[in-house]
């Protein structure tokens, strides 16, 4: 069973339990398809091994739960976004002391994997999958909604009992204690619109020039859609921005020459767009792929996995490969579970051992 809470009376009646609670469940159901940022439809909390509390937000406000989740321990699954969507909403940080989804890659199972899987392999339990992408701003909920949205909380509390005894068989605690901080302090760090660019498809294709128009264009269009709240493509696509940075156009008659161009680009937008595009500033470095480098060093993190059980995108995420090819550290943590061995490979100081039956083939 679930109870359901639309008044702030029914709230208010609730929050002596999840402020006595010793661990509070928590997830969060939301849409992002035609906002920036994801709009919030429903939070489920579970205090200990009380009934799912399912809060529509839609129907009360959530202000009061500030408290509870930001001074009581807090489990969660993949809840980087959650902990996001509430930080903005209630202007705390969720305490995360527990995300399922980060213990798996600890406990080697791999990362990321979805909540019905490990509650699978683990629980040895089945979880439906229907609701996933359902309405969430229906009204009333239905029965399968509420039966979806309490589960996702009623099973973290055993999810992590199994998880813990695992991780803590590896003894790695520490590490996945330090990578769920930095899931913690990722929730308030701002993206970084000066980098933004590197990401746009196609990006590295283009010369000095067009580089700087894409980062002066990307740059713009990320903030523009934060301020007014609405997804980036609405704006414009990755695409229309690398041929603006491309052809250059002079006018906003020649910005229309695409086909896929937004009319509000070549209207309301033009002025500020063609003056990006005639003064962009210096331009920024080319993007170093170095794929092949990028590859070795992945697949050397593979073989750590291998011998560890972390997964290797807790390892050394993407970022940090690429960071590390161009002269970076990485943090304490990380340094220790890759071990010696792999930053003398990096350096070029020693050859990497793959072990004996890592590559598994059949020659038929």
């Amino acid at each position: 069973m679930a109870r359901l809470i639309q008044s702030p009376a029914a709230l208010h009646a609730v929050l002596g339990e999840l402020h006595s609670a010793e661990i509070l469940a928590l997830d969060t159901e939301f849409h992002t398809e035609r906002w920036f940022y994801p709009r919030l439809m429903l939070v489920q909390l579970r205090a200990d091994d009380h009934e799912p509390l399912l809060i529509d937000p839609l129907s009360v406000s959530i202000t009061p739960l500030a408290g509870p989740l930001s001074t009581r321990p807090v489990v969660v699954h993949g809840g980087q976004q959650d902990a996001q969507i509430l930080h903005r909403l209630l202007g705390v940080v969720p305490n995360i002391v527990f995300d399922t989804q980060i213990a798996a890659g600890f406990a080697g199972a791999g990362y990321p994997v979805r909540l019905q899987e490990l509650v699978r392999r683990f629980l040895g339990e089945h979880m439906p999958k229907g609701e996933t992408l359902s309405d969430w701003s229906r009204r009333p909920l239905t029965s399968a909604q509420i039966g979806y949205a309490a589960d996702d909380v009623l099973v973290l509390g055993n999810l992590k009992s199994a998880l813990e005894r695992e991780v803590a068989n590896a003894g790695l605690q520490d590490g996945m204690a330090a990578a769920t901080a930095e899931l913690v302090e990722s929730t308030t760090v701002l993206p970084n619109d000066e980098r933004a660019w590197t990401r746009v498809p196609g990006a590295q294709l283009l010369d000095a020039e067009e580089r700087a128009c894409l980062r002066s264009l990307v740059a713009w269009r990320d903030r523009q859609s934060r301020d007014r709240d609405v997804p980036k493509n609405s704006l414009a696509s990755d695409a229309v921005l690398v041929d603006l940075a491309r052809r250059r156009p002079a006018s906003a008659q020649e910005m229309r020459t695409n086909r896929r161009m937004p009319g509000h680009l070549s209207r309301q937008e033009a002025d500020v767009i063609l003056e990006m595009l005639a003064n962009p500033g210096p331009s920024p470095d080319p993007i170093r792929r170095e794929r092949g480098a990028f590859d070795v060093v992945r697949a050397a993190s593979r073989v750590i996995e291998r011998r560890s059980g972390v997964a290797a995108e807790l390892l050394l995420p993407d970022g940090d490969v690429h960071h590390l090819l161009t002269g970076g550290d990485v943090k304490p943590w990380r340094k220790a579970l890759l071990g010696e061995e792999f930053f003398s490979f990096i350096r070029g100081a020693s050859d990497f051992c793959i072990p004996a039956g890592f590559i598994d083939y059949t020659i038929s």
